[in-house]
Protein backbone atom coordinates (compact mmCIF):
# COMPACT_ATOMS: atom_id res chain seq x y z
CA UNK A 1 0.00 0.00 0.00
CA UNK A 2 2.89 2.42 0.85
CA UNK A 3 4.25 1.64 -2.46
CA UNK A 4 0.95 2.32 -4.42
CA UNK A 5 0.48 5.86 -2.41
CA UNK A 6 4.01 6.62 -3.66
CA UNK A 7 3.14 5.85 -7.55
CA UNK A 8 0.06 7.57 -7.42
CA UNK A 9 2.30 11.34 -6.79
CA UNK A 10 3.69 10.11 -10.35
CA UNK A 11 2.08 11.45 -13.56
CA UNK A 12 -0.79 9.39 -14.90
CA UNK A 13 0.85 9.05 -18.28
CA UNK A 14 4.48 8.12 -16.87
CA UNK A 15 2.84 5.44 -14.37
CA UNK A 16 1.48 3.76 -17.50
CA UNK A 17 4.58 3.83 -19.67
CA UNK A 18 6.53 2.24 -16.42
CA UNK A 19 3.95 -0.37 -16.22
CA UNK A 20 4.01 -1.27 -19.72
CA UNK A 21 7.22 -1.40 -19.26
CA UNK A 22 7.22 -3.58 -16.36
CA UNK A 23 4.60 -6.27 -18.20
CA UNK A 24 6.90 -6.17 -21.27
CA UNK A 25 10.09 -7.59 -18.51
CA UNK A 26 7.91 -10.06 -16.79
CA UNK A 27 8.11 -8.57 -13.66
CA UNK A 28 5.53 -10.51 -11.16
CA UNK A 29 4.72 -7.80 -8.79
CA UNK A 30 2.32 -5.22 -9.06
CA UNK A 31 2.99 -2.84 -11.73
CA UNK A 32 1.71 0.24 -9.16
CA UNK A 33 3.55 -1.29 -6.20
CA UNK A 34 6.68 -1.61 -8.42
CA UNK A 35 6.74 1.73 -10.20
CA UNK A 36 6.51 2.88 -6.55
CA UNK A 37 8.94 0.81 -4.63
CA UNK A 38 11.56 2.25 -7.63
CA UNK A 39 10.52 5.62 -7.22
CA UNK A 40 11.07 5.35 -3.46
CA UNK A 41 14.66 3.78 -3.87
CA UNK A 42 15.53 6.44 -5.99
CA UNK A 43 14.90 9.13 -3.68
CA UNK A 44 16.29 7.30 -0.77
CA UNK A 45 19.77 7.38 -2.90
CA UNK A 46 19.48 10.49 -4.39
CA UNK A 47 19.20 11.98 -0.64
CA UNK A 48 22.25 9.72 0.61
CA UNK A 49 24.48 10.82 -3.06
CA UNK A 50 23.59 14.60 -1.88
CA UNK A 51 24.47 14.28 1.72
CA UNK A 52 27.64 12.43 0.52
CA UNK A 53 28.58 15.35 -1.66
CA UNK A 54 27.65 18.12 0.41
CA UNK A 55 30.08 16.41 3.20
CA UNK A 56 32.60 15.79 0.88
CA UNK A 57 32.47 18.25 -1.87
CA UNK A 58 30.59 20.75 -0.55
CA UNK A 59 27.69 20.44 -3.70
CA UNK A 60 24.59 22.46 -3.21
CA UNK A 61 21.85 19.42 -1.80
CA UNK A 62 19.83 21.82 -3.79
CA UNK A 63 21.61 20.95 -7.12
CA UNK A 64 23.03 17.61 -6.65
CA UNK A 65 19.91 15.91 -5.28
CA UNK A 66 17.88 16.98 -8.47
CA UNK A 67 20.41 15.74 -10.66
CA UNK A 68 21.18 12.42 -8.74
CA UNK A 69 17.24 11.65 -8.72
CA UNK A 70 17.63 12.11 -12.45
CA UNK A 71 20.53 10.23 -13.37
CA UNK A 72 19.47 7.28 -10.67
CA UNK A 73 15.44 7.20 -11.86
CA UNK A 74 16.53 7.32 -15.51
CA UNK A 75 19.17 4.82 -15.43
CA UNK A 76 16.35 2.22 -13.88
CA UNK A 77 14.24 3.30 -16.68
CA UNK A 78 16.59 2.82 -18.86
CA UNK A 79 17.50 -0.72 -17.55
CA UNK A 80 13.98 -1.58 -17.70
CA UNK A 81 13.61 -0.79 -21.47
CA UNK A 82 16.75 -2.21 -22.63
CA UNK A 83 15.89 -5.79 -21.20
CA UNK A 84 12.56 -5.70 -22.94
CA UNK A 85 14.18 -4.09 -26.09
CA UNK A 86 16.19 -7.49 -26.34
CA UNK A 87 13.48 -9.81 -25.20
CA UNK A 88 12.04 -7.95 -27.83
CA UNK A 89 14.63 -8.77 -30.28
CA UNK A 90 15.50 -11.98 -29.52
CA UNK A 91 11.53 -13.10 -30.00
CA UNK A 92 11.85 -11.39 -33.88
CA UNK A 93 14.66 -13.59 -34.76
CA UNK A 94 12.71 -16.67 -33.87
CA UNK A 95 9.99 -15.76 -34.46
CA UNK A 96 9.87 -16.89 -38.49
CA UNK A 97 10.74 -20.64 -37.28
CA UNK A 98 8.07 -20.53 -34.79
CA UNK A 99 5.58 -19.70 -36.99
CA UNK A 100 6.89 -22.22 -39.36
CA UNK A 101 6.68 -24.99 -36.88
CA UNK A 102 3.21 -23.89 -35.65
CA UNK A 103 2.36 -24.18 -39.15
CA UNK A 104 3.86 -27.63 -39.66
CA UNK A 105 2.00 -29.18 -36.44
CA UNK A 106 -1.04 -28.14 -37.88
CA UNK A 107 -0.82 -29.32 -41.31
CA UNK A 108 0.22 -32.85 -39.38
CA UNK A 109 -2.93 -32.57 -38.07
CA UNK A 110 -3.09 -30.93 -34.64
CA UNK A 111 -5.70 -28.38 -33.61
CA UNK A 112 -4.85 -24.49 -33.49
CA UNK A 113 -4.80 -24.86 -29.58
CA UNK A 114 -2.56 -28.27 -29.14
CA UNK A 115 -0.37 -26.94 -32.15
CA UNK A 116 0.82 -23.85 -29.87
CA UNK A 117 1.89 -25.96 -26.97
CA UNK A 118 3.60 -28.69 -28.56
CA UNK A 119 5.82 -25.36 -30.22
CA UNK A 120 6.08 -24.13 -27.28
CA UNK A 121 9.91 -24.59 -27.17
CA UNK A 122 12.53 -23.61 -24.53
CA UNK A 123 14.45 -21.70 -27.00
CA UNK A 124 11.50 -19.54 -27.94
CA UNK A 125 12.06 -17.60 -24.97
CA UNK A 126 9.37 -15.53 -23.47
CA UNK A 127 7.27 -16.47 -26.67
CA UNK A 128 7.07 -20.06 -25.77
CA UNK A 129 5.15 -18.91 -22.44
CA UNK A 130 2.90 -16.85 -24.52
CA UNK A 131 2.06 -19.24 -26.81
CA UNK A 132 1.54 -21.77 -23.84
CA UNK A 133 -0.81 -19.09 -22.40
CA UNK A 134 -2.86 -18.47 -25.63
CA UNK A 135 -3.57 -22.22 -25.86
CA UNK A 136 -5.10 -21.77 -21.98
CA UNK A 137 -7.08 -19.20 -23.18
CA UNK A 138 -8.74 -20.79 -26.21
CA UNK A 139 -9.10 -23.96 -24.48
CA UNK A 140 -11.25 -21.81 -21.97
CA UNK A 141 -13.46 -20.20 -24.82
CA UNK A 142 -11.80 -17.37 -26.10
CA UNK A 143 -11.87 -16.09 -28.93
CA UNK A 144 -8.47 -17.15 -31.38
CA UNK A 145 -8.14 -14.02 -32.59
CA UNK A 146 -8.26 -11.78 -29.25
CA UNK A 147 -6.10 -14.55 -27.62
CA UNK A 148 -3.47 -14.16 -30.14
CA UNK A 149 -3.42 -10.34 -29.97
CA UNK A 150 -2.70 -10.66 -26.55
CA UNK A 151 0.48 -12.32 -27.36
CA UNK A 152 2.08 -8.55 -28.34
CA UNK A 153 0.53 -7.09 -25.20
CA UNK A 154 3.15 -8.87 -23.30
CA UNK A 155 6.40 -8.93 -25.64
CA UNK A 156 7.60 -5.23 -26.84
CA UNK A 157 8.04 -5.66 -30.64
CA UNK A 158 6.54 -3.77 -33.37
CA UNK A 159 6.78 -6.70 -35.54
CA UNK A 160 5.49 -9.09 -33.51
CA UNK A 161 2.62 -7.39 -33.25
CA UNK A 162 2.00 -6.19 -36.94
CA UNK A 163 2.57 -10.49 -37.28
CA UNK A 164 -0.25 -11.66 -34.95
CA UNK A 165 -2.89 -8.46 -36.20
CA UNK A 166 -2.14 -9.93 -39.74
CA UNK A 167 -2.69 -13.63 -37.90
CA UNK A 168 -5.71 -12.71 -36.42
CA UNK A 169 -7.26 -10.71 -39.56
CA UNK A 170 -6.30 -14.09 -41.75
CA UNK A 171 -8.16 -16.20 -39.07
CA UNK A 172 -11.34 -13.84 -39.48
CA UNK A 173 -11.24 -13.88 -42.62
CA UNK A 174 -11.77 -17.56 -43.01
CA UNK A 175 -8.25 -18.30 -44.50
CA UNK A 176 -6.28 -21.00 -44.26
CA UNK A 177 -3.92 -21.07 -40.78
CA UNK A 178 -1.78 -23.07 -41.56
CA UNK A 179 -0.64 -21.77 -45.21
CA UNK A 180 -0.95 -18.26 -43.24
CA UNK A 181 1.96 -18.90 -40.95
CA UNK A 182 4.16 -20.31 -43.73
CA UNK A 183 3.74 -17.20 -45.66
CA UNK A 184 4.07 -15.02 -43.00
CA UNK A 185 7.38 -16.65 -41.74
CA UNK A 186 9.22 -16.84 -45.30
CA UNK A 187 8.26 -13.11 -45.40
CA UNK A 188 9.77 -12.35 -42.00
CA UNK A 189 12.70 -14.16 -42.62
CA UNK A 190 13.33 -12.29 -45.57
CA UNK A 191 13.02 -8.91 -43.67
CA UNK A 192 15.67 -9.93 -41.13
CA UNK A 193 18.18 -10.86 -43.69
CA UNK A 194 17.32 -7.68 -45.40
CA UNK A 195 17.68 -6.30 -42.17
CA UNK A 196 21.31 -8.06 -41.78
CA UNK A 197 22.70 -6.62 -45.04
CA UNK A 198 21.88 -3.31 -43.85
CA UNK A 199 23.51 -3.57 -40.91
CA UNK A 200 26.71 -5.23 -42.71
CA UNK A 201 26.45 -2.24 -45.69
CA UNK A 202 26.31 0.40 -42.74
CA UNK A 203 29.01 -0.76 -40.86
CA UNK A 204 31.88 1.17 -41.94
CA UNK A 205 29.60 4.35 -41.03
CA UNK A 206 29.89 3.12 -37.84
CA UNK A 207 33.59 1.99 -36.65
CA UNK A 208 33.86 5.78 -39.04
CA UNK A 209 31.75 7.48 -36.41
CA UNK A 210 33.39 5.84 -33.36
CA UNK A 211 37.23 6.15 -34.67
CA UNK A 212 36.50 9.54 -34.99
CA UNK A 213 35.20 10.43 -31.09
CA UNK A 214 36.90 7.80 -29.27
CA UNK A 215 40.44 9.05 -31.46
CA UNK A 216 39.87 11.44 -33.62
CA UNK A 217 38.80 14.34 -31.90
CA UNK A 218 40.67 13.56 -28.41
CA UNK A 219 43.88 13.32 -30.19
CA UNK A 220 42.77 16.18 -31.62
CA UNK A 221 41.53 18.20 -28.97
CA UNK A 222 44.87 16.79 -26.88
CA UNK A 223 47.79 18.45 -29.40
CA UNK A 224 45.88 21.64 -29.98
CA UNK A 225 44.58 22.53 -25.96
CA UNK A 226 48.57 21.97 -25.14
CA UNK A 227 49.89 24.21 -28.03
CA UNK A 228 47.25 26.96 -26.92
CA UNK A 229 48.07 26.43 -23.77
CA UNK A 230 51.54 27.22 -24.53
CA UNK A 231 51.19 30.23 -26.12
CA UNK A 232 48.87 31.19 -23.86
CA UNK A 233 51.19 31.18 -20.79
CA UNK A 234 54.18 32.77 -23.03
CA UNK A 235 51.63 35.91 -23.61
CA UNK A 236 51.01 36.35 -20.32
CA UNK A 237 54.59 37.04 -19.50
CA UNK A 238 55.29 39.49 -22.21
CA UNK A 239 55.96 42.61 -19.95
CA UNK A 240 55.45 45.87 -22.16
CA UNK A 241 54.80 49.05 -20.36
CA UNK A 242 52.84 51.80 -22.21
CA UNK A 243 56.08 54.11 -23.19
CA UNK A 244 57.52 50.80 -24.57
CA UNK A 245 54.30 50.84 -26.84
CA UNK A 246 54.50 54.19 -27.97
CA UNK A 247 58.04 53.80 -28.62
CA UNK A 248 57.71 50.94 -30.75
CA UNK A 249 54.11 52.64 -32.47
CA UNK A 250 56.47 55.92 -33.68
CA UNK A 251 58.47 53.60 -35.44
CA UNK A 252 55.48 51.37 -36.51
CA UNK A 253 52.56 53.08 -37.08
CA UNK A 254 50.60 49.86 -37.56
CA UNK A 255 51.49 48.26 -34.67
CA UNK A 256 50.43 51.10 -32.62
CA UNK A 257 46.96 50.59 -34.84
CA UNK A 258 46.36 47.58 -34.32
CA UNK A 259 48.44 47.10 -30.69
CA UNK A 260 49.69 44.11 -28.58
CA UNK A 261 47.02 41.22 -28.56
CA UNK A 262 46.00 40.83 -24.96
CA UNK A 263 44.69 37.53 -23.68
CA UNK A 264 42.39 36.66 -20.76
CA UNK A 265 41.82 32.61 -21.33
CA UNK A 266 44.14 31.10 -19.11
CA UNK A 267 45.37 27.34 -19.44
CA UNK A 268 42.91 26.00 -17.15
CA UNK A 269 39.94 27.45 -19.01
CA UNK A 270 41.16 25.60 -22.40
CA UNK A 271 41.52 22.64 -21.19
CA UNK A 272 38.08 22.92 -19.15
CA UNK A 273 36.25 23.96 -22.09
CA UNK A 274 38.10 21.52 -23.95
CA UNK A 275 37.03 18.37 -21.65
CA UNK A 276 33.47 20.06 -21.78
CA UNK A 277 33.58 19.92 -25.61
CA UNK A 278 35.02 16.09 -25.71
CA UNK A 279 32.18 15.47 -23.29
CA UNK A 280 29.40 16.31 -25.43
CA UNK A 281 30.98 14.54 -28.84
CA UNK A 282 31.05 11.54 -27.34
CA UNK A 283 27.77 11.61 -26.43
CA UNK A 284 25.98 13.00 -29.51
CA UNK A 285 28.46 10.27 -31.54
CA UNK A 286 27.05 7.80 -28.80
CA UNK A 287 23.63 8.89 -29.56
CA UNK A 288 24.55 8.84 -33.44
CA UNK A 289 25.64 5.68 -33.49
CA UNK A 290 22.25 4.23 -31.90
CA UNK A 291 20.55 5.96 -34.74
CA UNK A 292 22.37 4.00 -37.23
CA UNK A 293 22.97 0.90 -36.03
CA UNK A 294 19.88 0.57 -34.64
CA UNK A 295 17.27 3.16 -35.92
CA UNK A 296 16.87 4.54 -32.23
CA UNK A 297 19.13 6.98 -29.99
CA UNK A 298 18.55 4.98 -27.12
CA UNK A 299 20.20 2.57 -28.25
CA UNK A 300 23.62 4.39 -28.20
CA UNK A 301 23.49 4.87 -25.15
CA UNK A 302 25.35 1.58 -23.79
CA UNK A 303 28.23 2.80 -25.18
CA UNK A 304 28.39 6.08 -23.64
CA UNK A 305 30.68 4.83 -20.88
CA UNK A 306 33.06 3.42 -23.09
CA UNK A 307 33.23 5.92 -25.55
CA UNK A 308 34.17 8.64 -22.67
CA UNK A 309 36.50 6.32 -20.79
CA UNK A 310 38.88 5.73 -24.36
CA UNK A 311 38.26 9.20 -25.54
CA UNK A 312 39.31 11.00 -22.13
CA UNK A 313 42.42 8.40 -22.00
CA UNK A 314 43.41 9.19 -25.56
CA UNK A 315 42.78 13.06 -24.96
CA UNK A 316 45.44 12.89 -21.73
CA UNK A 317 47.82 10.31 -23.15
CA UNK A 318 48.06 12.93 -26.43
CA UNK A 319 48.56 15.81 -23.90
CA UNK A 320 51.21 13.52 -22.43
CA UNK A 321 52.87 12.51 -25.46
CA UNK A 322 52.88 16.11 -27.22
CA UNK A 323 54.45 17.53 -24.29
CA UNK A 324 57.07 14.47 -23.71
CA UNK A 325 57.97 15.32 -27.78
CA UNK A 326 57.95 19.14 -27.69
CA UNK A 327 59.15 19.33 -24.22
CA UNK A 328 58.25 22.30 -21.24
CA UNK A 329 55.59 22.71 -18.96
CA UNK A 330 52.80 20.01 -18.55
CA UNK A 331 49.43 21.91 -18.90
CA UNK A 332 46.44 19.98 -17.19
Amino acid sequence: MVYERVASVLPKSFRKWFQREVTYVGIKIHPERFVGFIFSISLLASFAVAVIAFLLEGFNPLISFPIALLVILGGSIYVLNAIADKEGKLVEKILPDALQLIASNIKAGLTTERALIVSAQPEFGSFSEELKETSKRILSGERMENSLLLISKHIKSTVLDRTMWLIAQGIRSGGQIASLLTQLGADLREENALKSEITANISMYVMLIFFSAVFGAPMLFGVSSYLVGVLSSQSERVNITPEQIQGYASKSPALGMIGLPQTAVGEDFIVMFTEVALFFTSIFACLVLGIISAGHEKNGIKFIPIVLIIAFGVFFATRIAVQVFLGGKMFF
